[in-house]
């Protein structure tokens, strides 16, 4: 076709009936611009352009990756590196060939923002998030020049709508009172609050995902969907002079995925008393001085080459990162590692945990273990491969060496980062089939057996006998003030030391917090526990473990160092491939801990009142939980389930700590040769 008016009145001939012939020809008239071309901005165009928009201004000077697939329309494989603008440009064209184009691939900037405003009927915000200053510049100028503004912003599933009208309503800076001096976390912040005063994405976004200073947030396609939709529904509502316009402090909500629709007036805009509550309590749940914390996820060095004998400074440091993200009792991080060439050496700490739980290293040598897993886990990635012989006794470490390999990585390897402990109360529902087989099959991997009790008689069974032995644990002195020691109770002793439990991390609530910290000092517990403090806490126990899916018994043949080892990086894929599957995890490791000691030193290690609670319990927990031999080793007792997103996570560290010299490391051991790349995994116990 060669004429634009035939092609429009095909192309565009469905849209006819909702708009008028006379409607859509202003349409192919009008102006638009759009100042970034990513997650919205893609949309915003794609949709725009089907509605029949003609003539655009369009900025952006980022190029395509692979970050970008998510949400963003023109992102994939074939547009990798390409500018995002000839990207979409070319979309653009693929849909309205005579569209007209006006492009400004440095992106907008106080040079050039008069002429990307020039002869514009509508400014749609298609900017990143956190680019505050020119957005507000943006919307200072089209004020200026008497053109209407749209921000529409992605917020989980849905959108927040707001317009600024050029003749009427509040500015930009007014609604979301804005000014020059603040902070641009400040600033940030004031941005979030009032682009969505209702927070409907409140009920599914998950604690710590947002940070302002970080400058990081997710965002979805589904969002960025409904932005456009939104977007161009307000686009056409200006263009052709519809009712129906309200311009801020007026906004608009919706999110399908909360099935919420919210409508309203902020008539003081950010100024007003509830928005500014709102802006100080973000501030201190996103802001830089939040309780939550997290550990970033190290990006992955490129993969080995195989014609490089050693392994590289990068390589090595990410993966002793993934071990170090291995779980230890109460966070105590019982390792210290050693590197030569191709060898990895993993070291046991034995003064890292001298709690009365950690019997001749026991808990040490499993989290040794499970360090080990990740270790082995994160190579994958990066082409290598660790090959594995266990046949000698443990008494210093783990030799750790690794050679090139083709082998595809091991899937559980993603979750080494997102691995961690739920505390929360479970919903109880039973778990999705095939999970049990999955996480039975991961146990086996190594030896392991796991005895999963799904049965809720036997999850209450369970859940007695865990209860007994946490009542142990609340009146032992040496335990309570072990505990109270690797109680992190402020964000800044837990970034400082970066070990032992944040204090939210014990999702123990406002009055469980309140009751730690003043039962800091041994007589305060002890005088609490006689007026049965300890008996509220086994309670509290024993619900939790009624509310799980599942309880859980890893067992391994043996009680040597290198069986412990191996039941060790089996909980460890245990634990992983729970979270692959979406199931929450939390161990209950006092009993298990327990009996280890009373195996190993008898009764006499426990006091007269601790030794008939844990006598009598003993019979019912071998009958529940099969035990036929005092010689296999109980690795963890857990709880499986549904939980609520957790409040914080505990940190590890600097791998700087944990590096120690060794001069009986090992040479290097060779590369393994082109012709034979697929190298089965090593790990040699060092004698």
């Amino acid at each position: 076709m060669n004429s634009p008016y035939r092609y429009w009145e095909e192309a565009f001939a469905r849209n006819i009936g909702f708009l008028t012939l006379a409607e859509q020809e202003r349409l192919h008239r009008a102006a638009v611009a759009l100042p970034g071309l990513g997650g919205v901005g893609g949309a915003h165009l794609v949709t725009l352009a089907r509605t029949g928009i003609g003539r655009f201004h369009l900025a952006d000077f980022d190029r395509f990756e692979a970050a970008n697939v998510n949400r963003q329309h023109g992102a994939r494989v074939s547009t990798f590196g390409r500018p995002k603008l000839d990207v979409m440009r070319q979309e653009l064209l693929a849909i309205n060939p005579y569209a007209q184009v006006r492009s400004f691939p440095e992106g907008v900037n106080p040079e050039n923002i008069d002429a990307f405003l020039e002869d514009v009927d509508v400014l749609v915000d298609s900017i990143d998030f956190f680019s505050l200053e020119l957005r507000r510049l943006l919307f200072r100028r089209a004020r200026e020049k008497g053109i209407p503004a749209i921000t529409a912003g992605p917020i989980g599933f849905g959108t927040a709508l707001l317009y600024f009208a050029p003749d009427r309503g509040m500015t930009f800076d007014e609604y979301f009172d804005l000014h020059d001096g603040m902070s641009m976390e400040a600033m940030l912040i004031a941005f979030f609050v009032g682009l969505a005063p209702r927070a409907a994405q409140k009920s599914y976004t998950l604690p710590g995902s947002i940070s302002m200073s970080d400058r990081r947030g997710p965002s979805l396609a589904a969002g960025c969907q409904m932005c456009a939709a939104a977007a161009a529904a307000e686009v056409l509502r200006i263009l052709l002079q519809k009712p129906g316009l309200r311009p801020a402090p007026d906004y608009c909500q919706y999110d399908p995925f909360a099935r919420k629709f919210y409508q309203g007036r902020l008539r003081f805009g950010n100024r007003g008393p509830l928005q500014r509550l709102k802006r100080r309590l973000i501030q201190a749940k996103i802001g830089g001085s939040a309780d939550y914390l997290r550990e970033p996820r190290p990006l992955a060095p490129p993969a080995h080459s195989p014609l490089c004998r050693e392994i590289s400074a990068e390589t090595r440091d990410y993966l002793l990162q993934a071990a170090l993200r291995a779980p230890s009792g109460d966070n105590c991080q019982p390792w210290r590692f050693a590197a030569r060439g191709n060898t990895i050496r993993l070291l046991l700490d034995p003064a890292a945990d001298t709690s009365f739980f950690n019997v001749a290293q026991s808990a040490s040598w499993i989290s040794c273990g499970a360090a080990a897993e990740n270790l082995v886990l994160a190579a994958g990635r990066c082409g290598l491969a660790a090959r594995v012989d266990m046949s000698t006794a443990a008494r210093a470490g783990l030799d750790i060496a690794l050679a090139p390999t083709a082998a595809a990585e091991d899937p559980l390897q993603r979750f080494v980062w997102e691995r961690h402990t739920n505390r929360t109360r479970y919903d109880g529902r039973p778990l999705a089939p095939g999970t049990r087989e999955q996480i039975e099959a991961a146990a086996a991997r190594h030896g392991a057996r796991l005895l999963l009790l799904t049965d809720k008689p036997q999850i209450r069974a369970a859940a007695r006998l865990v209860s007994t032995a946490d009542l142990i644990r609340s009146s032992h002195r040496e335990l309570h003030e072990h505990l109270m020691r690797m109680i992190r109770f402020t964000s800044q002793e837990a970034l400082a030391k970066r070990d032992g439990f944040p204090l939210k991390n014990l999702e123990a609530g406002p009055a469980g917090e309140w009751l730690l910290r003043h039962t800091r000092p041994w007589p305060v517990m002890a005088v609490l526990n006689h007026l049965g403090l300890g008996k509220m806490i086994s309670k509290i126990s024993y619900q939790g473990m009624c509310s799980a899916s599942a309880i859980g018994l890893l067992k391994i043949s043996g009680c040597a160092p290198s069986d412990l080892i191996q039941g060790g990086r089996a909980l460890e894929r245990v634990w992983l491939t729970a979270a692959s599957l979406g199931v929450d995890f939390q161990p209950m490791t006092a009993i298990t801990l327990f009996r280890q000691r009373w195996l190993l030193e008898g009764k006499q290690a426990f006091s007269p009142a601790h030794r008939r609670l844990l006598q009598a319990l003993w019979p019912a927990y071998e009958r529940l939980f099969q035990v036929e031999d005092d010689r296999e080793s109980h690795v963890m007792l857990f709880r499986i389930g549904h939980g609520r997103p957790v409040a914080c996570r505990t940190l590890r560290k600097p791998l700087t700590d944990f590096i120690t010299s060794d001069a009986s490391l090992a040479s290097p051991l060779p590369a393994a040769s082109p012709d034979a790349p697929h190298a089965a995994p090593l790990i040699r116990i060092a004698s």
